[in-house]
């Protein structure tokens, strides 16, 4: 209970401090609104469906692309990590696409795939795809030579050498990418429809942005990071279930 307090109290405070200094005479609250506007706003929002239609638009451009870049990450990852060969002949491309941040496709995506889905989803896939391929890599390669070993000589093949050794002890370096990258997932398909797509929460900000409603933009915010805290729970979640094995009691 106590800890909880600690966590809250600040976020308290912060909110406190928000909706004092907008109440003030001197601030214009057309470009900062106190805090219960802005929370007067999101129910609004949210009772006219706007801000839940766009928010689920958002999240099904995200999630499709996290789970293919995570996808394709961990499997290829797993493969570079046992052999030397693969990872040899993937590292040269990988280093050189990887510093490339992925909201500089989106300029290219845009012509390639117009105002599409596609160009979220292939935004969000290329951001997540790279951390997680190197997390999934140091991975494989954490795991001790003498447990491999060992499972070789009580006649494991390379298929339950994989899915009994390999995979369970990669999982710890695979989440921390996973958690990282789930978070700015996200991010990256909100500045996508920013600047691309005429629909989700990246589009409902630059709406408000072009009408100069800032209790809208600061509307779907809020409506960003509950969604990314939701985010962050949930993979944190799939995590304690999923590596369970490693608590000692």
């Amino acid at each position: 209970m106590e800890r909880k307090l600690r966590f809250l109290l600040p976020i308290i405070l912060f909110f406190g401090l928000w909706e004092v200094i907008a109440r003030l005479p001197a601030t214009p609250q057309y470009l900062f609104p106190p805090f219960t506007v802005v929370l007067k706003r999101f129910a609004l929002e949210l009772l006219k469906g706007s801000l839940l239609k766009n928010t689920l638009i958002t999240l099904y451009r995200v999630a499709i692309g996290f789970a293919l870049g995570a996808l394709s990450g961990i499997i290829l990852g797993l493969f570079a990590g046992i052999s030397e060969k693969f990872n040899e002949a993937l590292s040269p491309i990988v280093f050189l696409i990887y510093p490339i941040p992925s909201i500089g496709w989106i300029p290219v995506l845009m012509i390639w795939f117009g105002l599409s889905d596609a160009v979220p989803i292939i935004a969000v896939f290329i951001c997540s795809f790279f951390p997680i391929y190197l997390n999934t890599i140091r991975g494989v390669k954490s795991v001790e030579e003498s447990i491999i070993n060992a499972a070789k000589t009580m006649g494991a093949d390379k298929f339950t050498l994989i899915k009994k050794i390999i995979l369970p002890l990669s999982m710890p370096n695979i989440f921390t990418g996973l958690k990282l990258e789930s978070g700015m997932s996200l991010r990256t398909g909100v500045v996508s429809e920013m600047l691309a797509i005429p629909s989700g929460l990246g589009f409902l900000l630059m709406k408000g942005e072009s009408l100069i409603d800032v209790s809208l933009m600061f509307s779907v915010l809020l409506a960003i990071a509950i969604l990314s805290i939701g985010i962050d729970f949930g993979m944190r979640q799939i995590e304690r279930k999923v590596l369970k094995w490693q608590k000692k009691d």
